[in-house]
C-alpha cells in the first residue's frame, strides 16, 4: 500500500522535561503507518530552522519518502504540551505557533503525484481539506475529524470520506451511531481510557482500552488511527482492526512525544 499523510508536522516543547519531541498529525501517522509495512509519504511544510532540519532527518529515518516535504523560508510549527500526573497531555493557551504550515498549500505537481496513491490521511481543520474533498478519486480518505468542534462539519462531509476518526466522550454515541445509518462511511470513536467504538451501517463495534503505564498521551490517537487504518484496509475486519489501533495507540502512551525520538 502507498500512502500519503498531510499537511501537519511540529515541533512539541515539553517543560516538564526540557525536552523537544517531533509531532503533529500527518507526522506521526506517516511514521506509524511505515512502521506498519506501508510505503509512506509526507506531504507538508518544514521551515529552514533547525527544527525543520530535526524533522526531515527524523521521517527519513523511519523510511518515510521525502519528495513531497517542502522547505520554506521562516519557522517549523511549533507548540508547547504540558503533562499531567496522569499522562495526559494539554496544549498551553497561546502556545502553538503555526509557522509556515500555516500558509501551505499542496502544490498541483503533488497533488498529481499522489493521485494514485491507496490511501490519504489528512484532518478536517487542514488548509487542504476542502481541496481534499474535491480531488480525492479512487484512493481511501481518511479524516482526523480530532474532537470535532463542529458536528455539522462531519455530517456535511461524511459521504466523501471512507474512515472518519472522531475524538471524544460517550456523550456522542447516539449522534454517531444515527449518522452511520444513513452512509457508508465507517466512524470511529476514541475515548482514551475508556476504549474505542467504530459504526458502521448502524452496528457498533467496542474494544475496551488495553492496560499500560502512561507516561504521555501525546500522538496516542494518531498511532491508534495508523494501526486501525492499515489492519482495516488489509484484512477488511473491523473488530480486529480496533484491536491493532490499541495496541500501536498502547505503544505510543509509553513514551513522551508523538513518536519516539
Amino acid at each position: 500500500m502507498k500512502a500519503a499523510c498531510f499537511s501537519v508536522a511540529a515541533m512539541d516543547f515539553f517543560p516538564q522535561q526540557k525536552k523537544h519531541f517531533a509531532g503533529g498529525n500527518a507526522l506521526n501517522q506517516s511514521i506509524r503507518l511505515s512502521s506498519q509495512g506501508v510505503n509512506c509519504h509526507f506531504a507538508g511544510a518544514l521551515g529552514d530552522d533547525n527544527h525543520g532540519n530535526k524533522i526531515y532527518s527524523l521521517l527519513k529515518q523511519n523510511n518515510v519518502d521525502v519528495a513531497l516535504v517542502e522547505i520554506l523560508k521562516g519557522h517549523t510549527a511549533n507548540n508547547r504540551i504540558i503533562n499531567d500526573d496522569f499522562g495526559e497531555r494539554f496544549g498551553e493557551e497561546g502556545a502553538w505557533n503555526g509557522g509556515v504550515f500555516e500558509n501551505y498549500k499542496i502544490s498541483e505537481e503533488t497533488w498529481q503525484k499522489i493521485s494514485n496513491f491507496d490511501i490519504w490521511t489528512t484532518h478536517s481543520s487542514c488548509p487542504n481539506f476542502q481541496q481534499t474533498l474535491a480531488r480525492r478519486g479512487k484512493s481511501s480518505l481518511i479524516v482526523d475529524y480530532l474532537h470535532l468542534p463542529a458536528f455539522q462539519v462531519l455530517a456535511d462531509t461524511i459521504t466523501n470520506v471512507d474512515i472518519a476518526y472522531v475524538g471524544g466522550d460517550v456523550e456522542m454515541i447516539g449522534k454517531l451511531a444515527n449518522l452511520s445509518t444513513k452512509n457508508t462511511s465507517l466512524i470511529v470513536l476514541t475515548l482514551g481510557k475508556n476504549g474505542s467504538i467504530a459504526f458502521y451501517k448502524g452496528q457498533q463495534f467496542t474494544q475496551p482500552a488495553l492496560p499500560t503505564n502512561v507516561v504521555d498521551t501525546t500522538g496516542c490517537g494518531d498511532a491508534f488511527q495508523a494501526g486501525f487504518t492499515c489492519s482495516y484496509l488489509r484484512h477488511n475486519d473491523i473488530q480486529q482492526a480496533l484491536l491493532s489501533g490499541s495496541e500501536l495507540g498502547r505503544l505510543a502512551s509509553m513514551h513522551y512525544g508523538g513518536v519516539q525520538w
